[in-house]
């Protein structure tokens, strides 16, 4: 695995393949393992955050042998933990990671090979196991599909996963004292769920998930699950946008630009990576590849987005082959390799990719092939 620390200038390098000239902030930072190299499982996913009171930061992946571990950055040195070992939880799957903090409380969920969603977390003192399927009496999961993040104000946790060869996405809510499970694909009456990448966030105490859906002609679409203030929606937005199906290789990343201006990004059938954006109640479809010249994709890596506060800036992560920055300064966009102006390992084709920023400093960490291939 291999962390990205954007935070020094670098003078943009060229890229391989259509790529477009760009403003490209970046530097490589190799992660040292402590007190040992543990190798990530190909397909895992990630989970990045910073804990906000102690300024660490806190990387959750699934290891080859389907362990949870943390690697943590204590402000001097990165240190390794393997979480499962720790609170004697079962073995992962070795796909599905998320987790958020609060405070410098951590909460990490994963897939177990019981097909239950777990959650490790940090009560400020120690790990623990929760397996909050059997808590909240929800079905099995599916294989990979699995987001969670907090609406801080009313202290509620969302977890969203596929259930097992059902297609409908389930939430596990936590409410302050105890989980429970509801069908939002029922209670919306959305479209079926596709296997792979999800992403999700919260605006105020409304939950928004962004995931692939099947129309009824079984074309594969972006849609969003929402909560309004009374009930499950489903939008599917490719539909809005009038838009290409998505390929079957997609990543997924979201994120709000404000409480009423989201960003979501995927991977159409043509290869092109496209921005969906909600503003003014109305969706609308832009194709980056083409806008900046930039990279046809077709591996199978997640994605990253966030916004850098400070300077309003967008930042998308993607892997066509090299590690990819799409960046929109707030009046244009660039595609930018930070592969090749890091020096930093290759995508694996696989894995998620994570990150957050701090200030305008953006990290980013992804899964590499192995040293040699």
């Amino acid at each position: 695995m291999r962390a990205l620390d954007q935070s020094k200038a670098l003078a943009p390098c060229p890229s391989r393949s259509r790529a477009g000239s760009g403003n490209a902030n970046a530097a490589a930072r190799h992660i040292a393992w402590s007190p040992r190299r543990v190798r990530a499982y190909s397909e895992t996913a990630i989970a990045a955050f910073q804990t906000t009171t102690n300024h660490q930061f806190h990387v959750f992946y699934s290891s080859g042998t389907k362990h949870v571990h943390q690697l943590y950055f204590n402000g001097s040195s990165w240190v390794d933990q393997d979480l499962t070992a720790i609170t004697g939880g079962p073995l992962s799957l070795g796909t599905g990671v998320s987790g958020f903090a609060i405070g410098n409380l951590q909460h990490v969920f994963d897939l177990g090979v019981d097909l239950h969603v777990h959650q490790p977390y940090y009560n400020n003192s120690v790990w623990v196991d929760q397996g909050i399927t059997s808590l909240a009496g929800g079905p099995l999961t599916d294989f990979d599909s699995l987001v969670a993040f907090p609406t801080i104000s009313n202290g509620q946790f969302h977890v969203l996963y596929l259930q097992n060869n059902f297609g409908h996405t389930h939430r596990l809510l936590f409410n302050g004292a105890s989980w429970s499970d509801e069908d939002v694909t029922a209670l919306s009456n959305g479209e079926w769920s596709a296997r792979g990448w999800m992403s999700g966030f919260a605006t105020g105490v409304k939950p928004h998930l962004f995931l692939v859906g099947f129309d009824a002609a079984g074309n594969r679409h972006l849609n969003t699950l929402y909560r309004t203030n009374s009930k499950w929606v489903d939008d599917d937005i490719s539909a809005k946008v009038n838009g290409l199906p998505v390929s079957p290789a997609t990543g997924i990343a979201s994120f709000a630009a404000s409480s009423s201006a989201l960003e979501s990004y995927c991977l159409t059938n043509d290869g092109d990576v496209h921005e969906m954006t909600l503003s003014n109640g109305k969706w609308t479809d832009i194709d980056l590849t083409l806008l900046t010249n930039g990279n046809f994709a077709g591996t199978l890596n997640g994605m990253a987005a966030f916004r850098t506060p400070p300077n309003k800036q967008y930042h998308l992560y993607y892997a066509p082959n090299d590690l990819y920055q799409l960046q929109f300064t707030g009046t244009n966009w660039s595609d930018n390799d930070l592969t090749s102006q890091s020096g930093g390992g290759l995508p694996n084709g696989f894995g998620g990719i994570a990150g957050f920023p701090v200030k305008n400093a953006q990290h980013v960490f992804y899964v590499t092939l192995p040293s040699g291939s």
